[in-house]
Formats: structure tokens, sequence, C-alpha cells
């Protein structure tokens, strides 16, 4: 098959996870024998890069105000291009976590209590949420917003923080309980009915995490340089007992199809003292990036003993086959270009 990959560069410390990313599928698609493109997209060139032909295309536009990744997304949409992952509908979801919150309360989807503020709402009269609680702002992605003051013990505390993040983003402010306890991240591929998730991949949060939150915050995500990112540590598999595992599945692809996830996605769980789980955030747009050795999907990739290869065709053909019905025949295949 052809492969586009539609890719951006921002200033975001996570860029260079998307150009790793970008540079990880060509390899992998060119190594197993497929054609691939791969476009640099601007504001000024992103319509003709939309049309640049290819079977499936990877949107990896994702500008820092996602203005450009969703003209780009809803145009291949126009074009019914197969495009990797959600659709622009479900996107809306994504950029603003509040909308997640809410939807899951009202499926009964697990997720920690929470409560959710604008601009003009009163902070100092909260209810029925019990500290610490940790405070996110709900139109950010990859951890960004989130670090070690993002959890707070009191009212003050909740105050100020609430304060500090509408004062460096735009959007709702998301106040939800803090689950002590595990960090398990949930994989998933497939369409339909025929949904499967990858081995459980755990966050062991050792170190200096001892004497601070066990928070997989932005600087434990992306900063080398920080001491966050050196205690934070994947693993897979997961030990758990298999009523757990049952559980985290169950809710993982409850949740999946509750936001019309397509061919990938992962979510984020936090499991408490008591083993019940909760769904903390939906990943419609997981990492991919082979060079990141911290990367959960891929370590739960690793721990099926799949090559990253296999992983990234296994994608292509996923996405394929729900727009097109079918994987095509040898006789359909046209000889990669020169």
């Amino acid at each position: 098959m052809s492969v586009v990959i539609l890719v951006y560069v921002g200033t975001h410390e996570d860029d260079d996870d998307t150009m790793e990313c970008a540079k990880g599928i060509e390899k992998a698609l060119r190594k197993t024998g497929h054609a691939v493109r791969k476009v640099r997209v601007t504001k000024k060139n992103w319509k003709k890069a939309v049309r640049t032909p290819g079977d499936v295309v990877f949107n990896l536009v994702e500008d820092e105000t996602w203005e450009l990744y969703v003209k780009v997304g809803q145009k291949l949409e126009t074009l019914g291009r197969a495009q990797v992952g959600h659709d622009m509908k479900c996107f809306l979801y994504a950029t603003k976590k509040a909308w997640i919150k809410r939807r899951m309360k009202k499926l009964g989807i697990s997720t920690p209590p929470f409560r959710i503020f604008n601009r003009r709402s009163d902070v100092s009269h909260v209810r029925g949420l019990d500290y610490p609680v940790i405070v996110k702002p709900s139109h950010q992605h990859a951890g960004i917003g989130i670090s070690q003051d993002s959890v707070v013990i009191d009212k003050g505390e909740l105050e100020d923080q609430v304060r500090d993040v509408f004062a460096g983003y735009p959007g709702e402010v998301i106040a939800e309980e803090y689950i002590e306890g595990r960090e398990i991240h949930v994989t998933l591929i497939g369409n339909g009915r025929t949904i499967s998730a990858f081995p459980y991949c755990e966050i062991s949060f050792g170190g200096d995490f001892e004497n601070n939150w066990a928070v997989y915050t932005y600087e434990a995500k992306w900063d080398k340089h920080s001491w966050e990112y050196w205690d934070a540590r994947v693993h897979a598999p997961v030990r758990l007992s298999p009523k757990l595992h049952r559980m985290i599945e169950r809710e993982s692809i409850k949740a999946y199809k509750a936001f019309g996830c397509r061919d990938i996605a992962r979510m984020d769980v936090r499991v408490d003292l008591k083993d019940r789980p909760y769904i903390v955030d939906v990943n419609m747009n997981p990492s991919l990036n082979f060079y990141d050795g911290q990367d959960a999907t891929l370590a739960s990739v690793y721990a099926l003993g799949w090559t990253y290869e296999e992983f990234i065709e296994t994608v292509v053909a996923t996405t394929y086959q729900r727009v097109y019905g079918s994987l095509p025949s040898p006789k359909d295949i046209s000889p990669p270009e020169v």
C-alpha cells in the first residue's frame, strides 16, 4: 500500500516526539515494502498537502492551537481519505477534557469524582470532593499544565491552583479527586465489534517520587533533564488479578466505544488501593514513537511479542479495512514509485 505522513513542526517540547514518530513510521513502512510520502505541513501549503496521493494517511499535524490539525483532518474527511484514528467530530472530546469527564459520568464509566470550573465559578464553595485533588487545564494534551503543584490538599491550595491554571491556559479547569495507587495505560486497537487490548503497561513511580505525588506530569513525560522523567519508568506486561484485569478491560473498551475511537487509542487508568479502576484520560492520538524508550504504547506492543514494523503495519491495515472494507489483493497493489 501507499501511505502519507503529514507532519507539523512547532515549538513545544513534545513536537520532537512527533517528528521522531513520523520518522519511525516512515522507516517501518518502507522496511516492510510500502510506498511512503512524508510531507511537512504549514499554514501555506496544507490544502495541497492533504491531496498528496496515498491509500492511508497519518495526520501528525499537531500544532499548538490544533487549528491546523482540525483543518487538515476535516479536509481529509471531505475528500474521503483513509485517515488513521478518530474523526474530527470525536476530536472535540480530545481537546476538551471537561467534555470527556461529563460524558463518562453520564454513561456510568468509572472516573474519579470531579468538578469543572469556568472563569465565573466560585471555587471557594466546592463540595463533594475529598482531598487531595488534582487540578488540570481542560483544553490541553500530552500532560501540558500538569505538574507536582497540580495536586492540592485543601481549599486554599485549590483556589490558588485553579487561579494559576486560568492565568496560564484557555478554557475550563478540571479538579478531580487524586487516586492514590497504580497508573495503568491500556492501548486498544480495532473497530466495531473487533476491539482488542494490548498487554497493559504500568508507570512505576520510584526514586524521588517517594516524597512527591505519583503523577505522570509533563516533566515526567517529556523533560529528560528532570528527575521526574528518570524516576517514572514504563514496564509491561503488568501483574494484576484476573478480576482487576477484566474490570480495566471492560471500562477501557466501554470508553473506546463511547468516544467513537477508531483504529487505535489509549486509556490512562488509575487503580486505587482497593483495586478499583478509574479512567483519568482518553488519548485518541497515542504516541507511536519508536525512538522513545519510555513510550507506553510501544511497551505494550513489545510485551505482545510484536516488532515495531508489525505494529505499524497492523495499524495501517486496520485503518484501510475500516474505510475500504477489506485489504487489497496482490493484483490491486501498484509497485512503489522510485
